[in-house]
């Protein structure tokens, strides 16, 4: 089988990830919203539990890709699929926040794996790249969160407390958690020498890329 251009290998992993990403927002961003989830306090909490996630998703684009661009473009994607649910609702901050913040999630991911570089996705620089993200990322949660209302979000320290101490540990501790999962089901792969290759094709190939990227959009308007 002929090798896809870089072009088009980029662009269908950037369909595949940010598709991913736009799922994973839409079902356990539902979900979590849930009165249920309430008793958990910050540990069932979107931004202890999405963001990682999203991060982790990065960190597979940049792996298969190689590029910082890509990580980008995955976030413009993700964001883009909240766009349709504004001609139900209107154009609110319910569409345009989120919509922000996932594009300045990959701009500080797409930074922190170019100071890194990591070469596996479950390795100690990628948990690098994700704890400086993530903590960046709360870090310009509280500033804009604060400046978008007139505040002074360095009048108190309530807010810092809250988000850069209490939920970018407990996202760093969920990260730390199931990078561990991952790094013993990779060493059960090799010890029983699975071969994955064919949902490896399966997963990558165009046709399951772009779908995934279309199940997105259909269940950010359904579960709007």
């Amino acid at each position: 089988m002929k090798e896809k251009p870089k072009f088009l290998s980029t662009l269908f992993s950037v369909l595949l990830f940010g598709g991913l990403w736009g799922i994973i927002e839409a079902t356990l961003g539902t979900i979590l919203h849930l009165p249920f989830f309430e008793g958990f306090g910050v540990f069932g909490k979107t931004s202890s539990i999405i963001i990682p996630m999203a991060f982790a998703l990065m960190a597979m684009c940049y792996k298969k890709t190689q590029s910082v661009c890509a990580v980008f473009l995955m976030g413009v994607l993700a964001a883009l699929i909240k766009l349709p649910v504004s001609f139900f609702i209107g154009f609110t901050d319910r569409i345009y926040n989120p919509m922000m913040y996932i594009v300045i999630e990959s701009l500080l991911m797409g930074g922190a794996l170019y100071l890194f570089k990591p070469t596996n996705v479950v390795s100690l620089k990628t948990f690098g790249a994700i704890v400086l993200a993530n903590t960046l990322y709360q870090f310009s949660y509280v500033c804009i969160s604060g400046w978008m209302v007139g505040a002074n979000p360095f009048a108190s320290m309530a807010k810092w407390e809250k988000y850069l101490l209490t939920i970018n540990c407990v996202a760093i501790l969920y990260t730390f958690g199931f990078g561990g999962i991952a790094y013993g089901v990779i060493k059960l792969k090799e010890h029983f020498n699975w071969d994955l290759s064919k949902v490896k094709k399966v997963v990558y190939h165009p046709a399951f890329a772009s779908s995934v990227a279309a199940v997105a959009v259909v269940l950010t308007i359904v579960l709007r």
